[in-house]
């Protein structure tokens, strides 16, 4: 990591680490009193369905509003576009939430018949529902914060609210799911509340300019990205509904494993991509040169860490996820089914990784058409092969295809941005950095699976011994072989 983003980015970790601990103290007592019932199903698909609503704003805050806090002044005009364009997010939430509780009272005041698992999964999605609003609003608190260089306090905001949206899972004696969905709510408006404090206010005010030209330019960036966005959670609802019909319990397998998988996207990846994109943004738009090694330079960090992560879970998950949830309802073969999930999902992250970095490249650019359509066709493929290949492969070909999706698609707009910009890898850095890392992190795999054979440990103490020789194998390896890249994150042109 580039040396002046070395303090915040470690203590961007140390505040995710405590969140994705308290998150997973939560989620084990889920796991220990629901493990993978119909409730727990009903409490993960409320969540993706819930999610999906402000999943279509959130992308526009970070795509759209983050470059344009960095290129802009603080003009009379230039409030007043950021004043209505908020605006105009936040009512637009505030809307579709009205419309969708009101559709669903209506559905569970009239219709009768409805099964037990059906009605329970609609009032949980009545109560999330309400905590969207907030996500959106703690979005933009965010963004605003981002921009004057403030990556913590949003990290300390979510730590607070993931603290408080488990305290009642682990205090009540019998806890309801419904009460559990009605905590996690209320810890978003929490995490709202905090970034508000620190903001001193909102940041911005409603107001509607609708003539103002700034404005029109953030909607036309803003109107591929909300389109993407809608046929990403099309398909995200397709592959979990999909996974619902396969068989009880398929989703709140998937829920465990996207958990843990989770961590590794919100240590890594997200931290990342949340300190770099500014400075990317800067990068290119004073010298595409420099702009394309800094890319180089952070897809190779990013994997350096993701890739062995990956190789670890797919050896010893079994024992992470043993240690984490195989109590009370949650069984042994529980375990061997959320790691085998974890594993086939975790085969797509570098191409995740790769995809993420090239989108933000074309972001920089100003140019949000080309991802969305590279996302549409990518979307509509995994959408045809899932309906083509399930029925053949069952839930194996819900967990692959998507992760198979991310890398054609990263390899789709790597291409296309080629095109447009010269090549961005003339020496093939990228190429062989990648090779590297897999060769390493295969030795580490090979060298682990080895050991957890030959040691009969207690399985915490077996799954700490085999953590610390992965990462002294893995960083030994790193050194040995991408010393010269390492070297290089430290030069001036790369920390500008």
């Amino acid at each position: 990591m580039i040396p002046k983003l070395m303090k915040p980015f470690m203590l961007m970790i140390l505040l995710t680490i405590a969140t994705q601990f308290f998150g997973l103290i939560k989620n084990i007592f889920i796991a220990k009193i629901f493990g993978v019932g119909a409730e727990v199903d009903a409490y993960n698909l409320a969540n993706t369905y819930t999610v999906s609503i402000t999943n279509l704003a959130i992308p526009a805050i970070i795509i759209v509003l983050i470059p344009f806090f960095t290129k802009r002044g603080d003009t009379v005009v230039e409030r007043a576009a950021i004043n209505t364009y908020v605006s105009v997010l936040l009512l637009g939430i505030i809307a579709a939430v009205g419309l969708g509780i009101g559709s669903l009272f209506w559905i569970l005041k009239h219709q009768s018949g409805l099964s037990e698992t059906l009605t329970l999964t609609l009032l949980i999605i009545m109560i999330l529902s309400v905590a969207q609003i907030y996500r959106v609003l703690t979005a933009v608190l965010t963004a605003f914060r981002q921009v004057e260089n403030d990556f913590l306090t949003a990290k300390i905001a979510t730590l607070c609210s993931t603290i408080f949206s488990g305290i009642y899972i682990v205090v009540a004696q019998q806890p309801s799911i419904l009460l559990v969905s009605l905590f996690l709510t209320i810890s978003f408006i929490l995490e709202a509340g905090i970034l508000l404090v620190r903001n001193r206010g909102f940041g911005f005010r409603i107001q509607f300019k609708w003539g103002n030209q700034i404005f029109h330019k953030l909607i036309r960036q803003t109107g591929p990205v909300v389109f993407n966005s809608i046929v990403f959670q099309v398909s995200l609802l397709f592959s979990t509904t999909l996974a619902s019909l396969l068989g009880q319990g398929y989703v709140a397998t998937l829920g465990y494993a996207n958990q843990i998988l989770s961590i590794i996207q919100a240590l890594v990846l997200v931290n990342i991509l949340t300190l770099v994109y500014p400075s990317m943004t800067r990068m290119f738009a004073k010298k595409i040169t420099a702009g394309k090694e800094l890319f180089i330079k952070y897809v190779t960090v990013t994997n350096i860490l993701v890739i062995p992560l990956v190789v670890g879970i797919a050896v010893i998950g079994d024992l992470f996820t043993a240690l984490l949830f195989e109590r009370g309802a949650f069984t042994s073969a529980d375990t061997q089914q959320v790691t085998l999930f974890m594993t086939m999902l975790g085969i797509g992250l570098p191409g995740l990784v790769l995809r993420d970095f090239i989108y933000r490249v074309y972001f920089c650019l100003d140019d949000t058409k080309t991802p969305s359509r590279i996302s549409v066709f990518t979307i509509l493929a995994n959408v045809l092969l899932l309906l083509i290949l399930t029925p053949i492969f069952n839930i194996y070909a819900v967990l692959l295809i998507p992760g198979f999706m991310n890398f054609v698609s990263a390899w789709f707009a790597y291409r296309l941005l080629e095109k447009r910009i010269g090549r961005m890898d003339a020496r093939h850095k990228l190429a062989k950095q990648q090779l590297i890392i897999l060769v390493n992190a295969g030795v580490m795999g090979a060298v682990l699976y080895y050991l957890k054979a030959q040691i009969s440990l207690s399985p915490i103490v077996s799954f700490l011994l085999l953590v610390v020789v992965g990462i002294v194998i893995y960083s030994a390896l790193v050194a040995l072989t991408q010393r010269r890249f390492i070297q290089t994150l430290k030069t001036e042109g790369a920390s500008k």
